[in-house]
């Protein structure tokens, strides 16, 4: 599926939190379809169970009705002061190139959020680094390779510090033909003796296609590459910026961000996993 159908397919779902997937749907019907059975096999047999009548499912349905309007009215009140609802990125729907924008940013000692170097730290201990390797970080979108025989390929982050990393980011978009492993190449050619990693984000932490399974088990059991996904590893890094954040106006950023990847990013994944499902 293209990038703009998918972007497509997330706004047709929408952005209320209230959605259920496909296979909770599946599973609903089957639990009503096998209550059916029985019913119907108890009526056969002579079972002393009488099948649910039409008054009470309609009596059932009134109950759950009310619940749910009480509940309605009560998140009304509480959203006139605390707008849970609302989320930023629901709004603008960000797409690869700007979620790494605002990793980037976020990375960023000199970022616009204020922290200096504390989400580069946080992000540094995540992957097993120490804190003082951020000192005179440098951060840039689309850095171009270069030292390797696929030179001036676009990094979406390069972070230079006393340590190099680069982070892949894969939302939408599949790895180029040997985009990792060139990547990869790219690091050993300007480490000069600093430690390297390199993330390959996607939305469920799948490995990139452009290493051989032993190579990535190789590359993962030294530490330099991480196969992370939005919904785990990611999320633990941003809950660690916004624990440790002074700004309430980032925290409130970050608490969106986190939302947005538990809510649309996570559907996406799941989504996903359900269309290679129904192929196989």
């Amino acid at each position: 599926m293209s990038t703009a159908a998918k972007r497509a397919s997330r706004a047709a779902r929408g952005s209320s939190r209230q959605l259920v997937n496909r296979s909770q749907l599946r599973q609903f019907f089957r639990d009503i379809g096998s209550r059916m059975e029985l019913a119907q096999t108890n009526v056969a047999y002579g079972s002393s169970r009488q099948p649910v009548t039409r008054r009470a499912l309609e009596d059932f349905f009134a109950s759950v009705k009310h619940r749910v309007e009480l509940a309605e009215i009560q998140q009304r009140r509480i959203d006139k002061r605390r707008a849970t609802g609302f989320n930023v990125f629901h709004l603008i729907e960000p797409d690869e190139n700007k979620l790494s924008d605002i990793l980037a940013n976020l990375l960023d000692p000199k970022g616009d959020h204020g922290q200096a170097d504390l989400f580069l730290r946080l992000l540094f201990k995540q992957l097993g680094l120490g804190s003082e390797l951020t000192k005179n970080a440098t951060v840039q979108r689309e850095a171009p390779t270069h030292g390797i025989l696929k030179y001036r390929r676009r990094m979406d982050v390069f972070v230079e510090a006393k340590a190099l990393l680069v982070i892949e980011n894969k939302l939408d978009s599949l790895e180029q033909r040997d985009q990792v492993k060139d990547y990869l190449e790219h690091l050993r050619q300007c480490c000069r003796g600093r430690e390297i990693r390199l993330i390959y984000l996607t939305p469920d932490g799948r490995p990139p296609e452009s290493l051989q399974p032993s190579v990535i088990e190789q590359e993962q059991s030294i530490g330099k590459l991480h196969c992370w996904a939005y919904q785990n590893q990611l999320r633990i890094w941003l809950e660690s910026c916004r624990r440790d954040c002074e700004a309430q106006k980032i925290c409130d950023f970050l608490s969106d961000f986190i939302a947005y990847i538990e809510s649309a990013l996570k559907r996406e994944s799941e989504d996903i996993l359900e269309e290679e499902a129904d192929e196989n």
